[in-house]
């Protein structure tokens, strides 16, 4: 089964670099910023080295939102 719904993230857009994450809460900032995945559809987020990791709850309703769609093309 393939999870729709976990991204890895590894490179990073708009000015936005690896020293820039501390924290969870630092990815997270970056999925609502630069990533446009509106808050509650945030399940889970890990920070990984050099990467992280995104887990969204388990929705049909936002497959083909443009957010979502980016979403993939990030990964």
């Amino acid at each position: 089964m393939i999870k729709d719904n976990v991204f890895t993230i590894r490179t990073l857009d708009s000015g936005w670099d690896w020293p820039d994450i501390y924290s969870d809460n630092d990815i997270e900032q970056y999925c609502l910023e630069e990533l446009e995945v509106p808050e509650e559809h945030i399940e889970a987020v890990k920070c990984l080295n050099r990467a992280f990791q995104l887990t969204l709850k388990h929705e049909h309703s936002y497959h083909n939102d443009d957010w979502y769609v980016n979403l993939q093309r990030s990964a």
